[in-house]
C-alpha cells in the first residue's frame, strides 16, 4: 500500500487484525525485518513503514528528520482510520517512535524501543556520522559492508555470517541519498531522556548488553525507578538477529 507524504510515494503493509501496532524499522533496513517477529504476534494489526530513503520508498526533500518522518506515520494512521497505536522501532524507527510520542501523546498507547536511546548524539557521534557522509561518496559499498559488520558482537559475527551477509545485501539497496538524508536527520534529533522517563504510555526496552552504539547497563540504571520496562539480553545492536527469541517474548508480553 501506498499513500502520498510530500509528494512522495510512501510504502507500507498492513498484515493482521487487533490492537494497532506500528513498526518502525532501523537505518539502513526495511519493514521485513519484523516478518518473522509478527508472524509470531497474534491478536495485531501490524502496519510496516518502509522510512524515507529506504525500501520502496524514496528520500523525502530535504533532510530526513525523526519529527517529519513522525509526521509521516501519522499521515499512515489516518488513512487507515487509525486514532492510536502502540509503535515499535528498531534503532533509527525507534527515534522516529519516539519523535512520534513526543508530538501526538493523544495517539501513542504505547512504545518499544529495540536497541535504541531517547539520548541525543553525542558530539563525537556526529562527527563519525558526518565522516560516514564523507566516505560515503566515495566508496559506499565498503563502509556499509564494514558499519553492518560492527552492529553485531563479536560472537555474532562468527555465528550470524550467512544473516550478516543478507543484512548487508539489503542494507546496499538503500541509496546513497537515503544514508546521507537519514545520517543528517539523525544527528538533529532532540534530547528526549526526560520526557521518555515522565510520560504516561506503556513503555519498553530491549537492549544489546554487547552494543556498541548503547551503554545498556548506564541506560537501564538511569532509568530506574521510572516506568520503564527494560530487559538487557545477549547480543549487539541487531537483537532481533541475535536474540530473536527474547526479543519475541519481550515483545509479545508488552503488546499485551
Amino acid at each position: 500500500m501506498t499513500i502520498t507524504h510530500k509528494d512522495k510515494e510512501v510504502f507500507y503493509t498492513v498484515e493482521g487484525q487487533g490492537k494497532p501496532v506500528v513498526f518502525l524499522h532501523g537505518f539502513l533496513e526495511n519493514h521485513g525485518i519484523f516478518n518473522p517477529i509478527i508472524s509470531e504476534l497474534i491478536s495485531v494489526k501490524a502496519i510496516l513503514i518502509d522510512l524515507p530513503g529506504h525500501g520502496r520508498t524514496p528520500v523525502l526533500d530535504g533532510e530526513n528528520t525523526m519529527q517529519e518522518m513522525a509526521a509521516m506515520v501519522r499521515a499512515i494512521l489516518s488513512q487507515e482510520g487509525i486514532d492510536q497505536a502502540m509503535l515499535v522501532g528498531h534503532s533509527m524507527g525507534g527515534y522516529v517512535a519516539l519523535a512520534f510520542a513526543k508530538a501526538y501523546p493523544e495517539q501513542t498507547l504505547g512504545v518499544f524501543l529495540m536497541n535504541s536511546t531517547p539520548y541525543p548524539d553525542t558530539a563525537e557521534r556526529k562527527k563519525l556520522r558526518l565522516h560516514g557522509v564523507k566516505v560515503a561518496a566515495k566508496n559506499y559499498e565498503a563502509l556499509v559492508s564494514m558499519s553492518v559488520a560492527n552492529l553485531f558482537s563479536q560472537e555474532s559475527r562468527v555465528k550470524y555470517r550467512e544473516e550478516i551477509e543478507n543484512v548487508k545485501n539489503k542494507a546496499l539497496k538503500t541509496p546513497l541519498a537515503g544514508y546521507i538524508a537519514c545520517q543528517k536527520g539523525m544527528m538533529q534529533r532532540e534530547d528526549l531522556v526526560d520526557f521518555w522517563k515522565q510520560s504516561t504510555f506503556k513503555k519498553g526496552m530491549f537492549l544489546g548488553k554487547n552494543d556498541t552504539l548503547i551503554d545498556a547497563e548506564a541506560l537501564k540504571k538511569e532509568l530506574e525507578g521510572y516506568t520503564v520496562e527494560v530487559e538487557i539480553g545477549s547480543g549487539g545492536h541487531m537483537s532481533f538477529i541475535e536474540n530473536s527469541r527474547s526479543v519475541n517474548n519481550a515483545l509479545a508480553k508488552f503488546l499485551i
